[in-house]
């Protein structure tokens, strides 16, 4: 398996990707991903901040994650549990996809594997990252690569049942 930054040419798969996701999660009932996000705009905006990467199989797309390295406005809040590193500076990963025929293939935890060897190559001591409490196959995925569940954080400014969200971080 291959593994790339996304470029501007790779935009129309990313999304099918991401329909497939979202797809997915509404058949398992998972709120997640059913209000138009992650936008084409977003992920394009990724891709010019040179954090979304992919992931190739013979060629062809079979993930996406976008990896950031530094603060992240929704984490400064958390509730019913705390960071292990405090204040510490951490790496983010958000927009988490796999495409539909590689699921269950090992991408995602490559995927992973990436964003925390990046992390720890820059320097951070941990990597966090979050996901809708019923998404029960990322939430199993990040407790098997050793992310620890911290509490909840809320996504957007409103502290809402569909904002709520699962938070993990990982020591590097």
């Amino acid at each position: 398996m291959e593994h790339r930054p996304a470029l501007n040419s790779d935009i129309d798969r990313i999304m099918d990707i991401i329909k497939e996701a979202q797809l997915f999660l509404r058949e398992k009932g998972v709120n997640q991903w059913q209000d138009g996000y992650p936008s084409r705009e977003l992920c394009e905006n990724d891709i010019k901040k040179g954090c979304c990467h992919v992931f190739l199989v013979d060629g062809t797309i079979a993930g996406i994650i976008s990896v950031f390295y530094g603060w992240e406005e929704c984490y400064e809040y958390i509730e019913d549990g705390a960071w292990l590193t405090g204040d510490m500076p951490y790496a983010v990963f958000h927009r988490t996809a796999v495409g539909k025929e590689y699921r269950g293939t090992g991408v995602a935890e490559r995927m992973l594997a990436f964003a925390e060897n990046s992390a720890a190559e820059k320097g951070f001591g941990s990597i966090r990252g979050d996901t809708h409490y019923d998404n029960v196959a990322m939430r199993r995925l990040l407790e098997k690569r050793g992310f620890v569940h911290c509490g909840t954080i809320y996504v957007g400014s409103e502290k809402t049942a569909i904002n709520r969200r699962a938070c993990y971080e990982k020591i590097l």
